[in-house]
C-alpha cells in the first residue's frame, strides 16, 4: 500500500541496560553450547520495571522529539508478544491516559513480534481514511522477565529475548521521516506448527505451564523438521512482500540504504531474510542487535531509531522495515529520511 503523505514526526525508545551472555551461561540459565553457537553477547534486562510503563517512557519520548502537541493524536495503537499485566486489563489506555487527556481510541494489537511494524499498516490505513485524521500513536513493549520464563531459552529464533519499549508517531505533519509504503501478509496454515499438542482451552496461562515451543515443535513433526517448514513458507512471502513495498514506494532494491530486521546473533540467521531479497547482511544490524537480544515487537524500531540518532542514515536515505512473527504475520515498511531531526547525533 502507497502511504502519501504520512510521516514520522517523532521516535522513542526505553532500552534497559545489558546481561552479559556469559553471566547467564555461569548462573546455569544460558546453554554454553547454545551461546557459543548463537552468537549472542548479551540481553536487555528490565528487571521487575513493567512494559507498560517502559511504553510510557518511549512514547513520552517520542511525543517531545516530535515538536507537535499530543493533542494531535488521533489514535493509539500497542503491541506486545507477553502479557502486559493483570488479566482482563487494557495496558494500551493505561499508556494512553499518561499521554493525552483526548478521548481517543486505543487497541492492543497482537501479531506476536509483528505487533508494531504491522500497527504501521492499521495506523496509516486509519489516518488515510479521513481528512480530519492527523497523528496516530504507536508502542511496543515487552518485560520477558516473569518467574516461569527463562528469557536465554525461548527454543526458537536463536532462542535469547531482550526487554524493550519503543514507539512512533505517524502524521499527517510534516516530519523528519516519510513512509512511503508499508506491506502486510500471514501464513495462517503455520499456527497449527506454533500450536503444537497443547489444547485451546484452559488457556495455558491460566493453568501455569510455560510456554515451550520447541515441546510444541516437536509434537508436529520434530523440531528441525518444523523449523525447516516455518522458515521456507514463511520466507517465501516475506520476501514477496519486501519486494512489493519497494516497488510500491518506487524504488530498487539497490536503493536501501539500511535494513531493520528481527534481531539475531547469527549472520547466517540474517542471511536467510535478507539474501531472497537481494540485500547484503552489512546492511543490517548484526553487532548492534546481538547486545540486546531479540526484543519482540521492537527490533525494527528501535533499529531505525538507533540508525537516525547515531546518523547512520540522513536525508535522502531509505530504510526497509522488515519484519516477521511467529511464523505466521509478516509485514515490511519502506521510509525515506527527509531531514536530520535535532534529537539525533
Amino acid at each position: 500500500m502507497k502511504t502519501p503523505g504520512i510521516y514520522l514526526t517523532g521516535m522513542g525508545v526505553h532500552i534497559p541496560d545489558s546481561v552479559d551472555a556469559r553471566e547467564a551461561v555461569a548462573r546455569g540459565e544460558y546453554d554454553a553450547a547454545d551461546h557459543e553457537w548463537y552468537g549472542w553477547t548479551g540481553a536487555a534486562v528490565a528487571g521487575e520495571t513493567p512494559a507498560p510503563d517502559m511504553a510510557v517512557a518511549a512514547a513520552q519520548q517520542a511525543v517531545s522529539r516530535s515538536g507537535y502537541p499530543a493533542s494531535d493524536i488521533g489514535l493509539h495503537l500497542h503491541a506486545g508478544f507477553f502479557e502486559q499485566g493483570p488479566e482482563g486489563w487494557s495496558p494500551q489506555h493505561y499508556i494512553l491516559r499518561h499521554i493525552t487527556d483526548r478521548d481517543v481510541p486505543a487497541f492492543s494489537v497482537w501479531q506476536a513480534c509483528n505487533g508494531l511494524v504491522g500497527s504501521f499498516d492499521l495506523a496509516a490505513s486509519y489516518l488515510l481514511s479521513s481528512p480530519e485524521r492527523t497523528a496516530a500513536l504507536l508502542t511496543g513493549a515487552d518485560n520477558v522477565g516473569t518467574p516461569n520464563y527463562n528469557r536465554w531459552d525461548f527454543g526458537i529464533q536463536n532462542g535469547v529475548l531482550g526487554d524493550a519499549a519503543s514507539s512512533v508517531i505517524l502524521s499527517k505533519r510534516k516530519g523528519f521521516a516519510r513512509l512511503l509504503s508499508v506491506t502486510s501478509a500471514s501464513t495462517a496454515e503455520v499456527e497449527e506448527q506454533y500450536r503444537g499438542s497443547e489444547p485451546l482451552f484452559p488457556p495455558s496461562l491460566t493453568t501455569g505451564r510455560r510456554m515451550k515451543m520447541k515441546e510444541r515443535f516437536a509434537s508436529h513433526q520434530g523440531v528441525e523438521e518444523t523449523v525447516a517448514e516455518v522458515v521456507q513458507r514463511q520466507g517465501e512471502l516475506r520476501t514477496h512482500i519486501a519486494l512489493q513495498a519497494l516497488a510500491e514506494a518506487d524504488i530498487d532494491v539497490t536503493d536501501v540504504t539500511r535494513v531493520t530486521h528481527v534481531f539475531t546473533g547469527q549472520e547466517s540467521y540474517l542471511k536467510v531474510i535478507l539474501d531472497p531479497i537481494g540485500i547484503d547482511t552489512e546492511r543490517g544490524l548484526l553487532e548492534f542487535g546481538r547486545n540486546l537480544g531479540h526484543l519482540t515487537v521492537n527490533d525494527q524500531v528501535v533499529g531505525l531509531e538507533h540508525l537516525v540518532t547515531t546518523g547512520q542514515v540522513g536525508p535522502g536515505d531509505h530504510v526497509l522495515l522488515i519484519a516477521h512473527g511467529g511464523g505466521v504475520s509478516l509485514s515490511c515498511a519502506v521510509v525515506r529520511i527527509e531531514s536530520q531531526p535535532s534529537w539525533a547525533q
